[in-house]
């Protein structure tokens, strides 16, 4: 999915917010706005979101000396989110349908987002998960290429937000059994995206194989992963994306079929995806 207008713009406007964050001096903040705008006029229309971000961001990075610019908000996101965890799951254990439901559960943590919203309300998207409708809704189709599935590439997108992909990913165990279940996390920090750092102490490792993609964007960029994971993404029987970022990366490029798990958060996706702002969307993206 190739950049449009706003994005520009959105990614701009990212680079303020860290100036604030931070608490940057006003010569830091020039010298960090300065170098975001040069970044981004060297970018036409035919590049990813997500590919500028990553430039941008490196840049950052190595001018504020700072390797994980997200590293507090991101255990801050886990910690958070982990709260929810054993409420979540006792509800599944109840549900009539709990792969459903926790698939639901998976796209409400989706919410979590440091790029495109600096705050998110995770208590009230919580509240509202299983009552939650779908703009687009594949799962059925999903479901059934489940049932019989031996491998599933499962697209890791932001931290905290993997603890809502350890619920589905219980389920998905559970509704098959001989599964075996790839997580891919992004190569380094980016943003608020998971890594696998971030990922240490968490149940994740006994219900997957985590995998490093090498990828340094926010989002699964097929050109940067290492062979392991383009192997893994390329051969496996189901794949699921989650987020926006994930989106972008492989709408209409990837030339392989990928359910997409996420909330629509900016105008672009929404054209995109041909859905609205703040829908939630189980999206089958054709080969």
């Amino acid at each position: 999915m190739h950049i449009s207008k706003e994005c520009y713009l959105c990614i701009y406007n990212q680079v303020f917010k860290i100036t604030e964050r931070l608490n940057l001096d006003d010569e830091k903040a020039s010298e960090v706005l300065r170098v975001g705008a040069q970044i981004l006029s060297k970018y036409d229309l035919t590049y990813m979101p997500p590919v500028i971000a990553a430039d941008v961001y490196k840049k950052i990075s190595e001018i504020l000396g700072i390797e994980d610019l997200f590293e507090k908000e991101k255990k801050e996101a886990i910690k958070e989110a982990l709260k929810f965890k054993e409420i979540l799951e006792k509800r599944i254990k109840k549900s009539k349908d709990p792969l459903f439901d926790a698939a639901k559960i998976s796209v409400a943590g989706n919410v979590i987002d440091l790029g495109v919203h600096q705050e998110y309300n995770l208590e009230k998207e919580i509240k509202n998960i299983f009552e939650m409708k779908f703009f687009k809704n594949d799962f059925k189709e999903f479901r059934e290429k489940l049932k019989n599935a031996k491998t599933l590439c499962y697209l890791a997108d932001n931290a905290g937000e993997n603890v809502f992909d350890e619920i589905f990913i219980k389920e998905i165990r559970r509704f098959n059994p001989e599964i075996q279940v790839f997580y891919f996390v992004r190569g380094k920090p980016i943003i608020n995206d998971v890594t696998l750092k971030d990922l240490e102490g968490l149940e994740i490792w006994d219900l997957a194989e985590v995998v490093d993609s090498g990828v340094p964007t926010p989002g699964f960029c097929i050109p940067f992963a290492n062979k392991k994971a383009k192997d893994i993404f390329q051969t496996s029987d189901l794949v699921i994306s989650k987020g926006m970022g994930n989106f972008e990366c492989l709408f209409g490029e990837c030339e392989r079929e990928v359910f997409y798990f996420y909330k629509v958060k900016c105008n672009v996706v929404a054209r995109a995806s041909k859905s609205k702002l703040g829908e939630y969307m189980i999206y089958k993206g054709e080969k």
